[in-house]
């Protein structure tokens, strides 16, 4: 018996009370990932990944423009592919700083995006590969293809920015503080984010 009581206490003295449980879910070590710092490098730089972006995305609309046994839904797909992954780079900078920035850094995001796009599509347009319509695009037509793919993105990143500041401001104000946690997101002097954890107590 004395054993038993014994070995019972151990487990009553060793086993996480349930606000224990709710506060590992938000440890800061396990939430840290190891990546290659040339990667984090162009993730934190809006023009650089930008840019990359850019290239791929136009990229991507010659080939698909220009097939000719291309049908309606595969258009289709095309554009959603395409807006997925435009939407995914500019998410995948924005997440490494705090919201407050997300107002400056979604617009220029997407100005560097059609920076990059429009310098393929003057490659593009001296090959005689750019596709405009149904037609090859020409040199006269850069300029009103450019004003275009700028609105589209610029509209696109910061409605999208918008609504993710949106949903994080929503789940760091209500979600994580009924936990027991406050989120403070805070940036480092080389622009990584990191996020501040409290108890309510020691506030």
């Amino acid at each position: 018996m004395d054993a038993i009581r014994a070995r019972r206490t151990l487990e009553r003295v060793t086993k996480p009370r349930p606000d224990e449980k709710r506060r590992r879910l938000f440890k800061s070590s396990e939430w840290d990932l190891e990546e290659p710092e040339a990667f984090a490098r162009i993730a934190r730089s809006p023009v650089e990944l930008a840019l990359i972006t850019g290239v791929v995305i136009r990229l991507f609309r010659a080939v698909v423009l220009t097939r000719s046994n291309a049908s309606s839904a595969d258009l289709f797909t095309a554009l959603i592919l395409g807006s997925l992954f435009l939407l995914g780079m500019a998410t995948l900078h924005l997440g490494r700083f705090p919201v407050r920035e997300w107002p400056w850094r979604a617009p220029l995001f997407a100005v560097f995006e059609t920076a990059g796009e429009m310098a393929v599509s003057l490659v593009l347009i001296s090959l005689h590969r750019e596709p405009w319509g149904t037609a090859r695009a020409e040199f006269m037509d850069w300029q009103p293809m450019a004003t275009a793919v700028l609105f589209w993105r610029l509209v696109g990143v910061c409605v999208w920015a918008l609504l993710l500041g949106t949903t994080v401001q929503f789940v760091r104000g209500r979600v994580l503080k009924e936990t027991g946690r406050d989120v403070e997101p805070q940036t480092l002097p080389d622009g990584q984010p990191f996020i501040e954890r409290r108890k309510r107590n020691e506030l």
